[in-house]
């Protein structure tokens, strides 16, 4: 049984990249459960002074539901060129305290849907590889954010096709992770 952790980097309730958690929840692998943290955007901002052995409820959540997940996808939708503020935040709070990061050795993989993906791809990469976290910079399934405007993206073959390719590669690596 492998857990993934889908983080969705946009607060929007019908964002694109809510909507896409929802079809990796049902093009994941059997015998995958996947975990949708969807409540980014109710973590503080980062700030040590509050890093305390008593960190806000959301932040000890999101480290729980990390730690315990095997790999995890990152939906990053962009915002100026690179990846959302929220998003961004979720991975600075996971990657403390220092030396002890949820993302530590976990693949993590990213999907975004954008006018321009390569960026927000390649800054979340740098990002989740500072928190500690081991990319899959093969595994990114990216729309171009046009394509993806006038189609019921649940049922969206192109998205699911991709997603399906995207958390199966998640899978693999945990599975070799673990084994190592």
């Amino acid at each position: 049984m492998t857990t993934l952790a889908v983080l969705v980097g946009s607060p929007r309730a019908a964002s694109v990249h809510r909507q896409l958690a929802d079809v990796a929840a049902q093009v994941a692998p059997q015998g995958t459960t996947v975990e949708i943290i969807d409540y980014l955007d109710t973590l503080p901002l980062y700030n040590q002074d509050i890093d305390t052995e008593t960190a806000p409820e959301p932040v000890q959540r999101l480290r729980t539901q990390l730690r315990a997940a095997d790999a995890a996808l990152l939906l990053a939708p962009a915002n100026n060129g690179t990846l959302s503020a929220v998003l961004k935040n979720a991975i600075d709070w996971a990657s403390r305290p220092y030396g002890q990061s949820s993302l530590s050795g976990k693949p993590v993989a990213v999907s975004s849907a954008a006018a321009n993906t390569s960026t927000v791809v390649e800054h979340t990469h740098l990002a989740v590889t500072i928190a500690g976290g081991q990319p899959l910079t093969d595994a990114a399934a990216t729309f171009a954010l046009g394509d993806l405007m006038d189609v019921d993206i649940a049922t969206h073959e192109p998205v699911s096709t991709a997603l399906r390719g995207t958390l199966g590669a998640l899978v693999t690596a945990a599975a070799t992770s673990a084994a190592a």
